[in-house]
């Protein structure tokens, strides 16, 4: 009797510990399908370098590459249009303006260059890449060879409308060399409108 009951013991042990091996071996088996779905889920949710950052950064790139070759033509438009007025009445600030709007075009040009962007400025007065900026010349140059009180009105006109679309650009970037540069050119703008408006309140 107790050699059959040592028996029916060991029978029961053997099926506990071959049951408990397979439990083992299933929560094992999960384990590994859990940390595989664990990384599958990490692997999904990852977001690598994408297209639309480079994107965004090309198109930041172009809208500032527009308006560095706008701003230099703009300042080659302010020079060219009071080398004519200079000629045409002899008027000192002319004289003393067109040369402060050659060194403006240097700084821009310094700006262009360092980037590798090819200046656009054609090496004629009164030509321009732009053809807003050549309409404007024409019709600014029509104005000021009326009378030396239109052409001081024209200063006036070049100077306030360089101002705002300088003003413009320090609004939206955030380059330091061109932040830098932007401010000494509109501070040079507001210096030039007021010699003009000096000379208007003179007549």
């Amino acid at each position: 009797m107790e050699k059959k009951f040592a028996i029916a013991i060991i029978t029961v042990l053997s099926l506990a510990l071959i049951g408990l091996g397979i439990y083992t071996f299933n929560n094992s088996d999960n384990d590994e399908m859990m940390n595989d779905d664990s990384a599958m889920i990490v692997e999904d949710v990852s977001i690598p370098p994408t297209q639309q950052d480079d994107t965004a950064v090309k198109s930041n790139f172009d809208s500032q590459e527009r308006q560095l070759l706008y701003l230099i033509e703009e300042e080659k438009l302010a020079h060219d249009v009071y080398t004519v007025l200079y000629e045409k009445y002899g008027a000192r600030v002319f004289g003393s303006i067109l040369n402060s709007e050659s060194t403006h075009q240097g700084k821009v040009l310094t700006l262009l260059e360092a980037r590798n962007i090819k200046d656009p400025r054609i090496d004629q007065i009164g030509k321009f890449q732009n053809t807003d900026l050549q309409q404007l010349y024409d019709e600014l140059i029509a104005k000021g060879l009326t009378g030396e009180m239109d052409a001081y009105q024209v200063g006036v006109a070049i100077e306030e409308r360089d101002i705002k679309d300088i003003s413009n650009q320090l609004a939206t970037t955030t380059e330091p060399d061109i932040i830098y540069a932007l401010e000494s050119l509109r501070s040079g703008s507001e210096n030039h409108l007021r010699a003009f408006n000096r000379q208007i309140s003179r007549y």
